[in-house]
């Protein structure tokens, strides 16, 4: 088990701890209360701003953040890869990618497809090794750019990764507008998150929607609260497998797909 103390562990919890042990995620844990009882964000609340705009000025700790998430898509990729046929697709597209740990596993796995990576060009800058380590950078096209705006186009799935559950449920149909915007009618969604589970059970997902609260300033969401943001945002709901014991796989088709299939 100490093993995964270790920096040069390809599962190393260093990252995480660093992370999650950093001073503005304590300070923002002791706005708790405050964000209990107004709804608003621990962070904006005891720090003055999100974890985003916080790690935007202090580059060191957007660079632990990106590590901890290598870590938590390389620990995550076996039970992804079993949930989901990637064969499918011929042009797989992570947006929110980070520096390519989960496109990468996909594409590891799927001989066939490409995958085009997306995310802020500070973020993906730090791709290329991720992406020559598991030796698919030649299948991969690197694209900058804000999921807010715009998403690239040409795809046949659309990986949202953790993504969703960092933003409000009006932020959170910003990105899924944006993503179906660039998707064709046979283009497939697929978001992995967590599915919080029935009064008295998950707590582990229970204690990420606190953090999520008071951290990011997003939520975990039910599988009622996840149709209904889906079909705010042009999709239709299709099935979800759990990929974790806190993760599943969400499939999404494009709701005029859906509607015509019926």
């Amino acid at each position: 088990m100490g093993e995964y103390l270790r920096r040069d562990h390809p599962l190393s919890v260093d990252p995480a701890a660093r992370m999650f042990g950093a001073g503005y995620q304590w300070r923002s844990w002791a706005a708790l209360g405050h964000s209990v009882e107004t709804g608003e964000n621990g962070a904006v609340h005891a720090i003055g701003m999100d974890v985003w705009e916080y790690r935007h000025r202090h580059p060191e700790h957007g660079e632990i953040f990106d590590a901890a998430m290598r870590t938590l898509s390389r620990g995550d990729s076996t039970g992804l890869l079993a949930a989901h046929d990637f064969g499918r697709y011929g042009v797989v597209a992570d947006v929110g990618g980070g520096t390519g740990a989960v496109l990468a596993a996909v594409l590891a796995a799927t001989a066939s497809a490409r995958g085009i990576l997306f995310d802020q060009p500070h973020v993906v800058a730090d791709a290329d090794p991720v992406l020559r380590d598991a030796g698919v950078a030649e299948r991969v096209t690197v694209v900058p750019g804000d999921f807010f705006t715009d998403v690239p186009e040409g795809a046949d799935a659309y990986l949202l990764v953790r993504i969703l559950h960092d933003w409000t449920d009006d932020d959170a149909l910003r990105i899924l507008r944006s993503v179906r915007a660039a998707m064709t009618p046979d283009a497939r969604l697929l978001v992995v998150e967590a599915v919080v589970g029935p009064p008295n059970a998950d707590p582990l997902t229970k204690f990420l929607d606190l953090m999520m609260l008071v951290s990011a300033g997003g939520r975990e969401r039910t599988e009622e609260e996840w149709r209904a943001l889906l079909t705010a945002g042009g999709f239709a709901f299709a099935e979800a497998n759990r990929a974790t014991p806190n993760k599943y796989v969400i499939e999404a088709v494009p709701a005029a797909v859906a509607a015509t299939a019926r």
